[in-house]
């Protein structure tokens, strides 16, 4: 891992975050934002909402920040990509966003590695020294969440993913001592994920709540998604919403600004609709489509 600046205790390492974080005061008190200085948030790809999600954060002062993509930024992500551009095509999305977070605030620490999660052991290592961890991988890795969720429970962290939905976002929190996400996707409890060749997720698992413009404008476009056969239609304007969404439920968490709402139920806002759903899991109507995994 690759890491740049760390939180001091000198005069001048203090100087410059008072500095910067100067305008927080009056949302934020001076003691509340020393926890935030000193907090730890890993995040599991840095594509459309991780890459925008880890600047938010580092914009409020989180002091330690860990991510993760294998990925290179490509043409296709320039419409909501966080470092995307003509400069950085085919650069890796965590080594660019992990160059322009060090100049937001060079006192920071923040980690990259270009690893992603591949199995049991990258997951573990990747969040061992967290204090939550945020999954932001692309959509249908299914099962990399899963071995994510699982280090996270054994470690007693929380964990939580959100995803862009049109002009809308939605985001579901894990306790480490309540739901797993096995049970809130539907799926087998403890399957051994190296030897199952496919998992089925049912569909309003993944997407409980579907837009009447995207069903009206863009039917045969969801069902070669459900089919695997393109990738999720979005925007900068879900993408910016649910980063901005997530980074409020982290500090949250920090925080403890409010209660908590984790799974099964989650949060789904849509700014074109004008919605905003506290919605259960557990009392979904469930369809027989299902995502292969």
């Amino acid at each position: 891992m690759q890491k740049q600046g760390k939180p001091s205790g000198d005069n001048q390492a203090d100087t410059l975050y008072k500095e910067i974080f100067f305008r927080n005061g009056g949302l934020i008190s001076e003691t509340e934002q020393n926890i935030l200085r000193r907090s730890s948030v890993a995040i599991a790809g840095v594509g459309g909402v991780g890459g925008l999600l880890a600047e938010r954060l580092i914009r409020i002062g989180i002091g330690r920040v860990k991510i993760t993509d294998p990925g290179t930024f490509e043409k296709s992500n320039f419409n909501r990509q966080f470092g995307s551009s003509m400069n950085t095509l085919d650069q890796n999305k965590a080594e660019v966003v992990y160059q322009q977070l060090k100049d937001i605030n060079p006192n920071a620490e923040i980690i990259y590695d270009k690893v992603g999660i591949s199995d049991e052991s990258s997951a573990n290592k990747f969040i061992h020294d967290a204090d939550m961890i945020i999954d932001e991988m692309d959509f249908g890795m299914f099962k990399q969440s899963i071995r994510l969720q699982r280090a996270a429970r054994q470690q007693n962290k929380y964990y939580f993913f959100s995803s862009a939905i049109g002009y809308g976002a939605l985001i579901a929190i894990f306790d480490p001592k309540g739901l797993t996400l096995e049970e809130f996707d539907g799926i087998p409890a403890n399957a051994n994920l190296d030897s199952v060749e496919k998992l089925r997720i049912p569909l309003e698992r993944v997407m409980p709540f579907v837009p009447a413009y995207i069903k009206l404008a863009a039917r045969e476009v969801l069902q070669e998604v459900y089919a695997g056969k393109r990738a999720v239609p979005t925007s900068s304007v879900g993408v910016g919403l649910t980063s901005i969404l997530t980074a409020n439920e982290a500090i949250n968490i920090l925080l403890k600004k409010k209660e908590i709402t984790v799974a099964p139920r989650y949060l789904y806002i849509d700014l074109m609709e004008q919605r905003f759903i506290v919605g259960n899991m557990q009392t979904a109507n469930h369809s027989n489509d299902t995502f292969q995994i």
